[in-house]
């Protein structure tokens, strides 16, 4: 696995890439850094099998040895008149048990000692572009923003309501603002220097799910011009517009055609 620690780049040319120089490059770092790896591998596999066969077979060599003693001395007995067939059955039963474990042990330290590394297989490249021309006219402007807010507030106060900028409160949406009877309306203001397309984050877009027909979205296009335009309004956003696209699952792409269409 490969991760990168990217950094937003100013380049927005498009840039020509050659697939097979990147396969080649990435491989010959891929190959060193798993020939390292085998090395150690190999260094820590020798280690162990060292052990086992300092603990595991020379422990095996003394137990059989033992029951070849035992053995010997059994078919003497028997050799004398004694009756000692059961006891020789038993002991070369023991004996073939630990032959058996002890080719089994000898195999094992055999494969664990032997290994091969094979080439990485090519799977695929992840490119990371810079943004498209709507992410560029989504890039947040404090002053753009700050103007979308004063020109919803005017809004709002010519309508007969009272608002009140709560932007700065991360509460999903930017303006809270009362008419007369005391119904309130929860505003996320949008605002851009040009026409384009917004985004919702995460929070906002839930909570437009929640306050359903109480929240509004205001869109302020060419904010900063004279006159001062008026906000596109869109009513419970969550249920009347079509999300065009999610980015990194936190944002929720507004295109600029849904704006115009659902504005009241």
């Amino acid at each position: 696995m490969v991760m990168w620690d990217l950094a937003e780049g100013n380049k927005t040319e498009r840039e020509s890439v050659d697939v097979e120089d990147l396969k080649n490059k990435v491989l010959v770092n891929i190959v060193n850094d798993l020939s390292n790896y085998l090395r150690r591998l190999e260094r820590d596999r020798l280690r162990q099998a060292m052990i086992k066969e300092k603990y595991g077979i020379n422990s095996l060599d003394t137990l059989l040895l033992q029951l070849d003693r035992d053995l010997i001395d059994l078919m003497g007995r028997r050799q004398r008149g004694e009756n000692v067939d059961l006891a020789i059955r038993n002991k070369e039963e023991q004996q073939k048990k630990y032959e058996t474990s002890k080719r089994e042990l000898e195999d094992v330290i055999r494969k664990e000692k032997s290994l091969t590394m094979s080439m990485p297989s090519f799977l695929g490249i992840i490119r990371a572009l810079p943004l498209s021309q709507t992410g560029e006219l989504m890039h947040r402007d404090e002053e753009i923003e700050r103007l979308g807010i004063q020109i919803a507030m005017e809004f709002e106060r010519a309508a007969g309501r009272q608002p009140e900028d709560v932007s700065k409160d991360n509460l999903g949406f930017d303006i809270r603002s009362k008419d007369g009877a005391g119904k309130s309306r929860y505003i996320e203001v949008k605002a851009r220097a040009g026409i384009g397309a917004v985004a919702l984050t995460q929070n906002e877009w839930f909570k437009a799910q929640r306050l359903s027909s109480d929240y509004y979205l205001y869109v302020v296009w060419d904010a900063g011009r004279e006159p001062s335009p008026k906000p596109l309004v869109v009513q419970d956003p969550a249920r009347s517009l079509i999300v065009d696209q999610k980015v990194e699952i936190v944002r929720y792409i507004v295109p600029a055609t849904e704006i115009e269409q659902k504005a009241k």
